[in-house]
């Protein structure tokens, strides 16, 4: 029996309320064909040979830019680039053809889209013909049999383009079908930004979100948002660098940009990603609002004038960031300024006149060296004097020990005050996450804050064979529960990548999973929602009267099996933290052994009802599409609890469990 005693009247020190939060990048198809929601891949035509690398097409095959596109009933298509829709518009399809002919998307990754009966979505597209015709948009399957279909006429409009809006609805429900639009009758005309998007977006907005991914994203109610990247931030080239300026205005206004995971060496099991663009369709307005929205504060991370470091490793001189520097003060003004300054008007003019009140910042992603650092101070410098009130975020590189990494702090330590937070980046095996849960106890809190910006438990080395299993969780569990006990100065943390499409992913583990008609969470997705949303504002002292050792399964595999060397510090991890009223003490207990273990709660003040979750699962079990719930938290009451308040809780905690309470003090 481990007594666990709790002293809620010694506090600490203050938790960090915003040390639960979420990393997005479009990466595994997360963006364009996952948390976006259109459904129409290649709506633009944009598609093109990017400058690294390009893929080899065999002769006669089509233009890249026709992607994704496949021509019906002997329909003439070509790229048109004459008087374009617009300048970041270069492209549009040309169709000439007979009653019947035309085009069919096929959607992201070729997999078309899922549709419920009655579901309705918005079609809407650009559309220029020299006569009056009609055109038929539907849906169908690859075997013809229909699933909606609604025809609409077109006016003559010379070498003018004319906007059309219509709701289709379908009429049947299947797992794959792909939008389609036919001639009615004999004719030519050109088309560009054809968009289809379901009408129950996330919170019904337009240009919305997928609305089953959103939720499972508020549902966590991170305490920030980290955005675009990640890698994308850095680009492959300077034209492939993320310009956020380029995502925000009208979408006929933003320019398509290859996505830099599309490259082979990125792919699992040798498919291709030839066809993996950035729409900005999903842009830098569509983050500040999605945040608004999920209750998150917006951390935008910018370019440092630097390309990926691990490839071409680019460096815009010293004397020429200008245009870097000038890029996040007018990142500022548009999330921040009045309606009076021209980008808070650009904002206004969007749709949202009130600011969105930018606090963080994060100067580059991922870099490291001497060539960073000379160039942060230039941005450090700058950006501190004409906006103070804003934190800034460098990078301690792209692993968590080593020459780059001490690096890093060698120089915060001669800059203690250029930088609010230090983004530190640990992709580690499990095991490691176990023999660094007292990782950040001895850190000098004279240096930086610590911003836990992309972690995750690997289970192996190759990617392909990495798996989100319940050990993972359970390790990166009891190492965050090291991270609360430090919450003064790691301040922000985030589980990454975020989101990944089942097949067609660059990279695994992800926190959620999705295809074209289901989301699930991972366990360690359920880790982060049980720990996320059962935080308190104060760490108060916590001791275990007794420790036990835990005693791997015999029946575990060498990847699930628990080095003693881990156990260090026992098999129980613990934390515990009161809600700022002083009426909720919130405890989270991380059983590492391979059998139940009795404990007592011993708290100072009398508890008078409990909230119980808990997590337990075999080492190896995974959730999935057809067992989405497999490893999901279990909810119920800490029963033997006195009217009067109890003081004394016996509980028993699972083997390989994590359980999490929240309990009412008198």
């Amino acid at each position: 029996m481990t007594d666990i005693v709790i002293n809620t009247s010694n506090i600490v020190h203050p938790v960090s309320p915003m040390l639960y939060g979420i990393f997005f990048e479009d990466i595994n198809y997360g963006g364009d064909g996952g948390l976006y929601g259109e459904l129409i891949a290649n709506r633009s035509f944009e598609y093109y040979e990017r400058e690294v690398n390009p893929p080899a097409h065999a002769e006669g095959a089509p233009d890249i830019q026709t992607m994704c596109w496949e021509t019906l009933n002997g329909c003439r298509f070509t790229i048109g680039k004459r008087f374009p829709l617009s300048k970041a518009h270069s492209n549009y399809a040309h169709l000439s053809g007979e009653a019947g002919s035309g085009l069919r998307n096929l959607g992201f990754c070729g997999e078309g889209l899922a549709v419920r009966e009655g579901q309705a979505f918005r079609f809407s597209c650009y559309a220029r013909n020299p006569l009056p015709m009609k055109l038929t948009v539907r849906f169908a399957d690859k075997s013809g049999d229909l699933y909606g279909s609604k025809t609409f006429s077109l006016v003559r409009c010379g070498h003018g383009w004319s906007r059309y809006r219509l709701t289709l609805t379908a009429t049947g429900s299947c797992r794959q079908v792909y939008p389609e639009i036919l001639l009615e009758s004999e004719g030519t005309l050109d088309l560009d930004l054809i968009s289809l998007f379901p009408e129950d977006t996330f919170l019904s907005r337009e240009n919305g979100m997928r609305r089953d991914i959103a939720e499972m994203l508020q549902a966590l109610h991170p305490a920030f948002m980290r955005f675009p990247g990640g890698c994308i931030v850095e680009g492959r080239s300077f034209d492939n660098m993320y310009r956020w300026k380029d995502t925000i205005g009208p979408l006929s206004e933003r320019p398509t940009n290859w996505n830099r995971w599309q490259m082979e060496e990125y792919q699992l099991d040798g498919r291709s990603s030839a066809d993996y663009f950035q729409s900005y369709g999903l842009g830098y307005y569509e983050y500040f609002l999605f945040c608004e929205d999920i209750g998150a504060k917006p951390v935008p991370v910018m370019n440092a004038g630097m390309t990926c470091q691990w490839h071409e490793a680019l460096l815009a001189d010293m004397n020429e960031l200008d245009p870097w520097i000038e890029d996040i003060l007018d990142l500022i003004e548009f999330a921040n300024g009045s309606e009076d300054t021209p980008l808070g008007r650009k904002r206004a003019e969007m749709g949202h006149p009130a600011p969105f009140g930018l606090e963080y910042i994060g100067i580059g992603n991922e870099q490291w060296g001497q060539v960073y650092f000379e160039r942060y101070e230039a941005f450090e410098k700058i950006l501190s004097e004409k906006h103070p009130e804003i934190k800034l975020i460098t990078c301690a590189g792209w692993t968590a020990e080593g020459e780059d990494f001490d690096t890093a702090y060698r120089w915060m330590e001669a800059n203690r005050n250029r930088a609010y937070a230090v983004d530190e980046h640990f992709y580690k095996s499990p095991q490691w996450f176990l023999e660094n849960i007292r990782r950040y106890d001895g850190y000098d809190r004279s240096l930086p804050k610590v911003f836990a910006g992309e972690y995750a438990a690997h289970t192996h080395e190759d990617t392909s064979k990495r798996v989100c299993n319940w050990f993972a969780a359970l390790c990166e569990a009891a190492f965050l529960t090291g991270v609360e006990k430090n919450s003064d100065h790691v301040v922000m943390s985030c589980y990454a990548p975020l989101l990944g499409r089942t097949g067609r992913q660059q990279w695994q583990p992800d926190l959620i999973w999705f295809d074209n008609e289901s989301v699930y969470g991972t366990p360690s997705y359920y880790v982060q929602l049980l720990f996320g949303n059962n935080l308190g504002a104060s760490l108060v002292e916590t001791s275990l009267a007794e420790d036990t050792a835990a005693e791997p399964a015999a029946s575990a595999s060498q990847a699930t099996a628990i080095s003693p060397a881990a156990l260090a510090g026992g098999a129980i991890q613990t934390s515990s933290t009161l809600s700022e009223d002083g009426k909720t003490l919130y405890v989270k207990l991380v059983n590492l052994a391979d059998r139940n273990l009795e404990v007592t709660l011993k708290t100072d003040r009398p508890v008078s009802a409990c909230r119980r979750f808990t997590l337990a699962a075999d080492p190896e079990d995974v959730n999935s599409h057809a067992k989405p719930r497999r490893v999901s938290p279990v909810e119920d009451t800490l029963p033997g609890i006195h009217p009067a308040g109890t003081k004394d809780l016996p509980l028993c905690l699972k083997r390989y469990s994590v359980t999490v309470l929240a309990c009412t003090l008198i």
